[in-house]
């Protein structure tokens, strides 16, 4: 999003600058000052600064006072809200004290440190290294097509056209043949200030060598020998370093460029290019390298939210970790490692991860005896410099298909096709894109349903999508696959498509999760995947709404009413169809029994006993396929009435714990009155755990029943209930138990079988 100039009024710069002057007019704080810079304020000496301004302060009127100040405005960034300046000490120290300012930073340059491999060294070839041969059009640069999976693209005809890109670089030879018939959109030179980016007289000779075979990767052209790979797209040339003194490479003419580049409309910004090491022994040290911290960062991540992709090099200092360079660490950016030939990481390509642990490099693509411009011929080169040309140019063809995809979007299509992209790592990120697939399937086959965790319907549509396709590519084919299984070794559904749906039509039954998978083919042979899709918990046919609590429950209902939900089901094969069964729970033995039910509740018709527990079934029928759905324990149907005799019944289940009971329930009934004990003992008699008298039950009782929860509770009463541990506290082992009963002048003994805790 662009914004419009600020207008430059009196009345602006007089209430301005009122408010600079005076301690009310800002907040009290100063700016903070970083610590290398600060460290120095003690020598007489001049640096090149970033001056960050806060944002209530307009940047016009921040540059004027600090040129009263004493300092030299270089530029302005109305993305940083910064002025990039050079300032003797003496100033900058007056600077500190200024509440007008946020943040001072030094100025960065890249410096290559002496004892790494001088791998972007230019100079005219001495010999042509990359002759004509192999494949009769694309000759030696044939290999980063092959490896990257561009050949389809480029077979149809696919050049990047009506796609902007920026490169930013040391210079360009906008006259080389090479690049005759390309649009050159603007070029601009931040070094001299001028619009010329190719060798001019005051510059150091062959500054346009490194410029001129990145871009030479993107549009040159040499029959037989070199073609870009996207000579269709428009270009901005930016020369933003200066080579002259140790290949000095400027933070504000990267920032400057970014924003003179998106003034003009791009998108896409190409920088072989990295900022580390400062002027005067400055530099951004690892655990500053955090997407936050160095302008080049900011303004690339600036220029993503933009709608830029911005594609750098990662740096040529590998194999360490932690060596990625500025902007390389910023989020929303493609960083790109080199592989050689044959996919294999380059020992130099730098690696990640950033200081606050994200994943860089993004992609890797052949950097390594990649053949290019270089001088007056073709050469062999090597670095991270000529992989990112490489990335950014093939992201230009996928822009040319898909217009609409964002910076962010883009990435994700390439990552989503990365050789690594299994196991994404910190030195090569998610790998060597297959760009080709990249292109036919932007966003992969994105499943939409069913998705976890639980299907919505039982006889689910299953549905993906690919989004737009190239006509070249179409018609697209799916094979889905549909099992119980992770490894789809014996799918139910195993079938070819031309539609992105297929409605599933027989019932699936509740037991093992579901898995699904999708793979596409497109008419040229690119391939994309969902992946596996699951595990989808598959549900009952009906859940059961009463007389169905896990723990038991408890009725006064000698004729109950069951009830139900069905599952979501299609027609056909739904409507359901049901049938219900009542037994006791202790026999198998049908009590009553009805079919063909289609409503979801049912009264009993008979009467069933009292003081007695029951157990329902529901057999669900969907065309010919049925499914059974039984409640996890027995209900009981409560008596009020005082019991004739007393009574200890056996406690259930037995034996316990089972995978949905982990406590057992005791009932007794009691006739009269009276005292009561009741025990668990171990087989010598000893009593291990007390259950009446307790603090929750007293040994006085009245006559009744006990044990049940009472009327639309649950089977059991918590208080006599058993888990297994002692009066302690302390699990007992598996064995066989007693519980005793003792009231009046009766005392009654029953087993349990205990068979241990369950971990």
């Amino acid at each position: 999003m662009r914004r419009s100039p600020r207008p430059r009024t009196r009345g602006l710069w007089a209430v301005g600058l009122l408010a600079l002057v005076s301690p009310l007019g800002l907040a009290a704080q100063r700016p903070t000052v970083s610590p290398p810079l600060a460290a120095a304020f003690g020598r007489d000496t001049t640096f090149a600064v970033w001056m960050f301004v806060r944002r209530d302060v307009a940047l016009e009127i921040a540059a004027t006072r600090a040129a009263t100040l004493g300092a030299t405005i270089r530029m302005t960034s109305r993305w940083l809200h910064a002025i990039s300046a050079a300032a003797p000490t003496a100033v900058l120290v007056r600077l500190a004290r200024e509440r007008w300012l946020h943040h001072l930073q030094p100025l960065g340059r890249w410096r290559r440190p002496p004892v790494l491999p001088r791998i972007d060294e230019f100079v005219a070839a001495a010999s042509d290294t990359c002759p004509a041969g192999g494949d009769p059009m694309y000759g030696p640069s044939e290999m980063p097509y092959r490896q990257l999976g561009l050949r389809p693209l480029a077979d149809a005809g696919v050049t990047g056209a009506g796609v902007r890109i920026a490169i930013l670089d040391g210079g360009f030879n906008t006259l080389d043949p090479a690049f005759g018939g390309v649009t050159v959109t603007a070029q601009r030179d931040f070094v001299f200030g001028d619009s010329i980016v190719r060798d001019e007289a005051n510059d150091h000779p062959g500054a346009q060598s490194h410029g001129t075979a990145v871009w030479s990767l993107f549009a040159g052209l040499v029959p037989a020998r070199l073609v870009g790979i996207a000579r269709g797209a428009s270009y901005l040339l930016a020369k933003t370093e200066d080579i002259r003194s140790e290949t000095r490479v400027e933070e504000d003419h990267y920032v400057a460029a970014l924003e003179w580049a998106d003034s003009i409309g791009v998108d896409i910004a190409s920088s072989s290019l990295g900022y580390l090491v400062f002027d005067n022994g400055f530099g951004y040290t690892p655990s500053q390298l955090n997407g936050d911290i160095a302008v080049t960062t900011d303004a690339a991540d600036s220029a993503a939210a933009r709608g830029i992709l911005v594609v750098t090099a990662a740096g040529n200092s590998g194999p360490r970790f932690r060596t990625i360079v500025t902007p390389g660490d910023a989020d929303s950016v493609i960083t790109v490692g080199a592989e050689d030939s044959l996919g294999a990481i380059t020992a130099f390509s730098s690696r990640g991860p950033t200081a606050d642990g994200r994943i860089k490099p993004d992609l890797t693509a052949p950097g390594s005896d990649v053949c290019a411009v270089a001088g007056t011929s073709l050469g062999r080169l090597a670095g991270t410099s000529f992989a990112t040309p490489l990335i950014a140019a093939a992201s230009a063809l996928v822009k040319q298909l898909h217009p609409a995809l964002g910076p962010v979007a883009l990435r994700a299509a390439l990552r989503a096709q990365g050789t690594n992209r299994a196991a994404p790592d910190s030195a090569r990120g998610w790998g060597r894109p297959d760009v080709g697939a990249a292109a036919v399937f932007p966003i992969g086959v994105t499943p939409l349903a069913p998705l976890a965790p639980t299907l919505v319907s039982i006889t689910p549509d299953v549905a993906w999508t690919v989004g737009s396709i190239p006509g070249s590519e179409t018609p697209v084919t799916y094979r889905l696959r549909i099992a119980r299984d992770s490894m789809l070794a014996a799918p139910s559904v195993d079938t070819a498509l031309t539609l992105e749906q297929y409605p599933l039509r027989r019932p699936l039954q509740p037991g093992s999760p579901l898995f699904w998978r999708v793979d596409a083919r497109s008419a040229t042979g690119l391939t994309a995947s969902t992946g596996l899709i699951g595990p989808i918990a598959v549900p009952a046919w009906a859940r059961l709404t009463t007389l169905a609590d896990p723990t038991g429950a408890a009725t006064s209902d000698v004729q109950p009413t069951f009830t139900w939900s069905p599952a979501a089901i299609a027609s056909p094969p739904g409507p359901f169809r049901y049938d219900l069964f009542v037994r006791r729970s202790n026999l198998a033995v049908v009590l009553f029994g009805v079919g063909g039910l289609t409503d979801t509740s049912f009264r009993l018709p008979v009467q069933l006993e009292r003081n007695t527990t029951y157990r329902w079934t529901l057999v669900v029928h969907a065309g010919a396929d049925t499914s059974v759905v039984t409640p996890p324990a027995p209900f009981v149907v409560l008596d009020s009435a005082t019991p004739p005799a007393t009574l200890l019944y056996q406690n259930f289940p037995n034996p316990f714990p089972t995978p949905t009971h982990s406590t057992t329930c005791i009932w007794f009934d009691l006739a009269q009155p009276g005292e009561v004990a009741l025990a668990v003992l171990n087989l010598r008699g000893g009593v291990v755990r007390r259950l009446i008298p307790t603090s929750d039950i007293p040994a006085a009782l009245p006559a009744g029943r006990y044990g049940r929860s009472g009327p639309g509770g649950g089977l059991c009463d918590p208080r006599l209930s058993w888990d297994g541990r002692a009066d302690d506290g302390e699990w007992l082992p598996a064995g066989v138990y007693l519980y005793k009963l003792k009231t009046g002048g009766v005392v009654q003994f029953k087993r349990i079988v205990y068979l241990g805790r369950t971990p």
